[in-house]
């Protein structure tokens, strides 16, 4: 869709149409206007809003296309982008008469509600709130990527849209002077009161859902909405219809055990409101998440995996006998009901089909590789589904959906189920869910028939590749030349929009990630001039960082460095001006950061870096200026001025941020016996074997409960676990002499091989690249076999959850459907995982060795 106004320039990518007013200042954020619309009013809004446009001073985008705004408004971008037809970015002070003379225009005019936003007129589609104008992202502390809006008082904010109204504190609402800027209100009573509120479910794009109670019959209730005009398809279609047949469904299946029943219908303005009988508060995701996996092998009779699948077959057979196919059974629609361990539900029939008819939609990796584009689906349908929602259930993990194709999806989700239950113990339950997730009825229907009679089917052993020298050298080369492309992706505007590239700058998430990991593969083709591109376009941005090591403008710093694109030592990346290189408080206001990832130990560990650099460069007055920066960060954690603020439990051996490496102990550790091997300070070298000690201490805690069933996964990972608390043991061992250390370390390293087969993401932070890492560290050091071995089983098990073939993988990112470069949550830090397990070891992004 083409849009102008006379005196201002326009463009279009895949997404928006822009225009910018010349006469326009430069505000990095402020108070800007959304104005809401439906896919076939959009050309019409437009219209009316361009000549209020035409006679302001301001910014502005539009949704390209009905197809694209259908897309918004779908929820599936994300829950804040729902409603944003078109965005205004108006002169400050002026905010309030663009609004009201678009309420004006736009009177009696509908359109989703925008959740991130405050309505300016309960009678037109137009909301606000105060967010960026431009595009200054950086990874944030939980790792996370943010808009960073700095306040008068230098405090930092994220700009980035959410699924409610919030407001940094410096700004005060125009349209309400006074009003503070917290979350829309809580929620009211519903149902003209009847139903009071007592906590939300879940928030989603199409509507929440709310646990209530029912003060006139005295019970508690689930509350279901559906958001107006949300989901709309080309036939007008919305979130509201889908309940509306939920609520038609519930009816056919009313007395089903296992099944919700419908006690209310009602309107609420525009959303709709379906009541239901509660089933319970533990869907079959969260307890999975909490508890560990389902198995067979007795150690916990109540969480026997062929015992739930007998259970919800049951439930599948008595929906299927009122003619009505589910159509999106997942773990998050299973609800245990804890007063009976033998019970479960099956909830959410929002798609269901009855009698053949339904509004159709499916999930990813549940009911989407076999249901139909057209046409009624069938019972053999929910039975695929139904063997997807046993392999969460046996490994805590969603069926693979990188691929494009569903076969090679479906196939790796079988390798890794293979590698989650081995052994004869599981062979039935094994080949059960093998049957189901058969792409032919026929197959998956006599797989529940055995399911029903406790039979055993015939197993097939998943294909696996043999780890060799040959095999990782094409893995490496493919994953070298995918990100060399993401490399010209990021520094190529176009691109970058079309392809949604993220264009942070940091280590940890962004261009100086990627191209640290790229420097090690320069005699490669392309690679140099891809990092020199890289580099070229890092030093130009703009960016507010904080002085961090892996999330701030000290890795930023060493990357240019390596690359030999010098910024000098503490300088802005993109003006050479002189900035600080500590920190003199955190970003909320409060003490300094000690952290590894944003705080002092990564800024000292950075410096240490950046100083071998410039000694290699023969430049010894930047290496001591850059030592200089790493004592005075060992003197900040000395005298407890930087502290630590763990953002997980505190508690000993709960898979926790407190002993991490990312934001605890074990990351301290790390900058200290670094430090303290650089610089030979006697007083240094003491803090290092103390803090080691004290890691030490709690490592076989943390081990122990990394072994019980019902332990989480996170305790592998090597942001928040093992595996980084054994990189930092593996080290101290080395630094301080200290062979126990790496006794220690070895003992983490199995327990982390342990959680590996159900740990989802590949990636280094939190997933199997890192896992990974740990095991090449340890056989480094130690020299034994067995760490080489499961080394190289962590890399089957990353080849198992990715895409592509073998030998050319697509690597899946943190969201799991896509690859991305990123070093922390893509495919530079999967590199680095194969590149060393190639090589024996070798240089590790991080440590001086």
């Amino acid at each position: 869709m083409a849009v102008s106004i006379a005196g201002r320039s326009g463009w279009s990518d895949d997404t928006w149409s822009y225009l910018n007013d010349p006469r326009m200042p430069a505000m990095e954020h402020g108070w800007k206007l959304h104005v809401s619309a439906r896919p076939g009013d959009l050309g019409a809004v437009t219209g009316l809003v361009l000549p209020v446009l035409s006679r302001h001073v301001c910014h502005a985008k539009f949704a390209r296309d009905p197809q694209t705004l259908r897309r918004l408004n779908s929820g599936e971008v994300s829950a804040a982008a729902v409603g944003k037809a078109i965005t205004v970015y108006p002169l400050a002070g002026t905010v309030v008469e663009i609004a009201r003379e678009l309420v004006d225009v736009l009177r009696d005019r509908e359109g989703p509600r925008v959740v991130s936003d405050r309505r300016v007129d309960p009678r037109a589609p137009v909301y606000y709130r105060y967010g960026p104008f431009t595009g200054d992202y950086r990874t944030g502390r939980s790792g996370r990527l943010e808009s960073v809006m700095t306040g008068p008082d230098g405090r930092i904010f994220d700009g980035l849209a959410a699924g409610r109204y919030r407001c940094p504190p410096w700004a005060e609402d125009p349209f309400a002077p006074g009003s503070g800027p917290g979350d829309e209100p809580s929620v009211p009573g519903l149902g003209g009161g009847r139903y009071t509120v007592t906590a939300g479910i879940r928030r989603s794009p199409r509507g929440n859902v709310y646990r209530a109670v029912d003060r006139t019959a005295g019970r508690p209730v689930v509350v279901k909405q559906a958001r107006a005009f949300v989901g709309e398809d080309e036939s007008g279609t919305d979130a509201r219809h889908r309940l509306r047949n939920e609520r038609t469904v519930l009816a056919a299946l009313d007395g089903v055990p296992g099944v919700p029943r419908a006690l209310d219908y009602f309107s609420h303005q525009c959303d709709e409101y379906l009541v239901m009988s509660s089933c319970g508060d533990r869907d079959l995701r969260r307890e999975v998440l909490r508890n560990g996996p389902y198995r067979d092998d007795g150690t916990r009779p109540a969480r026997g995996l062929s015992a739930l699948a007998s259970r919800l077959l049951r439930v599948l057979d008595a929906i299927h006998d009122r003619n009505v196919v589910v159509r999106d059974l997942k773990p998050d629609n299973v609800v245990l009901d804890a007063s009976c361990p033998g019970h479960c539900h099956v909830i959410d029939f929002g798609i269901s089909e009855r009698d053949g008819t339904g509004p159709g939609g499916a999930t990813p990796g549940y009911g989407a590789p076999v249901l139909r584009a057209t046409g009624p689906a069938a019972p053999a349908d929910d039975l695929y589904a139904l063997g997807a929602t046993l392999f969460f259930a046996a490994t805590g993990m969603d069926p693979v959906i990188v691929d494009t194709g569903h076969e090679v999806n479906r196939d790796r989700t079988l390798a890794c189920l293979a590698w989650a239950l081995p052994g004869r113990a599981h062979r039935r339950i094994r080949s059960s869910v093998t049957g189901l997730l058969s792409f032919d009825p026929a197959v998956r229907t006599a797989a529940a028939d055995r399911l029903r009679t406790g039979t055993a089917g015939p197993a097939r052993r998943p294909a696996r590749p043999r780890i060799d020298s040959a095999l990782l050298d094409e893995i490496i080369e493919h994953t070298t030349a995918f990100c060399v492309g993401e490399a010209h992706a990021i520094v190529d505007p176009v691109r970058a929009a079309r392809l949604n590239v993220p264009t942070s700058i940091d280590v940890y998430g962004g261009s100086s990630g990627l191209g640290l990991e790229l420097l090690h593969h320069a005699h490669r083709p392309h690679v140099r001039s891809a990092v020199t591109a890289l580099a070229r376009w890092t030093a130009q941005q703009s960016r507010n960082l904080p002085p961090g090591f892996y999330t701030g403008r000290t890795g930023v710093e060493l990357f240019l460095a390596e690359a030999g694109w010098e910024a000098g030592p503490g300088a802005d990346a993109r003006s050479g001006h002189p900035v600080p290189v500590l920190p003199d408080r955190a970003p909320d206001g409060g003490p300094p950061e000690a952290d590894l990832i944003a705080g002092a130990a990564g800024i000292g560990l950075g410096r240490l870096l950046l100083a071998r650099h410039a000694l290699r460069s023969g430049d010894r007055r930047t290496a001591d200026g850059h030592l200089a920066v790493a004592a005075g960060c060992d003197r900040m954690l000395a005298t407890g001025t930087a502290r630590l603020t763990p953002t997980g439990s505190e508690t000993a051996g709960s898979a926790a941020l407190s002993e991490g490496i990312a934001h605890g102990e074990a990351g301290v550790a790390c900058f200290l016996l670094e430090y303290g091997g650089a610089s030979g300070n006697r007083d240094a070298i003491s803090r290092s074997a103390r803090a080691a000690a004290r890691l030490a201490a709690v490592t076989p805690d943390i081990i122990a409960a990394a072994a019980e069933p019902g332990a989480t996964r996170r305790y592998g990972s090597w942001c928040r676990g093992l595996a980084g608390i054994g990189t930092v043991l593996v080290r101290a061992a080395g630094l301080l002499d200290e062979p126990r250390y790496l006794g220690l370390a070895a003992r983490a390293a199995r327990a982390c091989a342990a959680l590996a087969p159900r740990m989802p993401l590949v990636t280094q932070c939190c997933g199997l690249a890192g896992v990974g890492e740990l095991m090449v560290d340890v056989a480094e050091t130690s020299g034994a076999e067995e760490f080489r071995e499961a080394a190289e089983t962590v890399a089957l098990l990353i080849l198992s959850r990715s895409g592509g073939t073998w030998s050319r993988p697509v690597f899946p990112d943190t969201g799991l459907t896509g690859a991305s470069a990123a070093w922390a949550g893509g495919s530079a830090g999967v590199l680095a995982f194969f590149r060393r397990l190639r090589d024996g070891g070798g240089p590790r992004l991080g440590l001086l060795a």
